[in-house]
């Protein structure tokens, strides 16, 4: 009897292991839930193939000319330029007066005396001079926000650091606090200067000979002759 009732289990199992993939599949089915779904197919599974005419050709690379022209849209913009001279022609019909006008005569206004004229046109008196104290700043530009100096600057400071003889050295630099923070101005400025000294250091100047000095206001950077 045993074995006539196990016949119909075997041909059940038989059939539904026929219509699954698997033992695996069965039991997933079994299971239920999100694991017996149906895997969904890859994104664009049934998109059609690309069209290789779409795509579009590669760019053409600049000419020399356009080259150029970008270049020079780059190029800094140049320092502020200097006012003109005065024009001999337009000041040869002119003559300055030999007296100063006299004063008019208002009624119950006591008015002084028409100084000299020496007293008029006399240049002020000159200041006294200083002592000697170094040689004169030499002004260095730094592009905005930067502390790399320029070939130009750079043959400045060594043409310096060779005529500088037994001096001190003075490098300066300026962090432009209208435009940077506070913090960040002051950065700048060191920078400025260490970059100054570096270049000094490297024409020759020994690096005992060289005193720093930062600012924050101001722009670019300075360099100074100090005895």
């Amino acid at each position: 009897m045993a074995r006539v009732g196990l016949a119909p289990l075997g041909a059940v199992v038989a059939l539904s292991l026929a219509g699954c993939a698997g033992p695996v599949q069965l039991y997933h089915n079994a299971e239920g839930g999100a694991i017996a779904q149906t895997r969904q197919p890859p994104p664009g599974a049934d998109l059609p193939y690309p069209n290789l005419a779409d795509v579009p050709p590669e760019p053409v690379g600049l000419t020399t000319a356009q080259t150029q022209a970008v270049a020079r849209r780059l190029t800094p913009v140049p320092a502020e330029t200097p006012a003109t001279r005065a024009n001999p022609a337009a000041l040869a019909g002119l003559a300055l007066p030999v007296a100063p006008p006299p004063l008019p005569n208002v009624p119950g206004l006591d008015l002084p005396a028409n100084p000299a004229l020496h007293e008029i046109f006399a240049p002020p008196p000159a200041a006294p001079a200083p002592p000697p104290q170094g040689s004169a700043p030499v002004s260095l530009a730094f592009r905005p926000g930067s502390a790399i100096l320029s070939p130009d600057a750079i043959t400045a400071l060594a043409a310096i650091a060779q005529a500088r003889g037994s001096t001190g050295i003075l490098a300066g630099g300026f962090g432009e606090q209208a435009e940077t923070p506070d913090g960040a101005a002051l950065t700048l400025a060191l920078e400025r200067a260490q970059a100054i000294a570096d270049a000094l250091t490297a024409a020759g100047a020994p690096p005992a000979a060289i005193r720093l000095t930062a600012v924050a206001a101001g722009s670019g950077g300075f360099v100074q002759l100090v005895y």
